[in-house]
């Protein structure tokens, strides 16, 4: 029998810890969205477009092309 609650907290807090670091390392890379790699198959990729970074970069820059084209009438291009 356990006399300190305080032990079998930590022990509890500590083993809960472990167990989460243990699941974030085993999650697989996203398959959709933004951040998910290309679904080519060509071996030949290369340049800025199978970069996650650019692809995002390229989503906000369409965003923000939109709403201006809807303040202003025009676009920044």
């Amino acid at each position: 029998m356990e006399t300190n609650v305080g032990i079998r907290t930590y022990n509890q807090i500590e083993s809960l810890a472990k167990e989460l670091k243990n699941n974030a390392s085993a999650e697989a890379t996203p398959t959709n969205g933004l951040l998910a790699p290309p679904k080519r198959k060509m071996k030949d990729m290369g340049g800025a477009e199978e970069n996650p970074a650019y692809r995002v970069a390229t989503y906000f820059n369409t965003i923000r092309d939109k709403r201006m084209e809807r303040l202003n009438g025009r676009t920044t291009v």
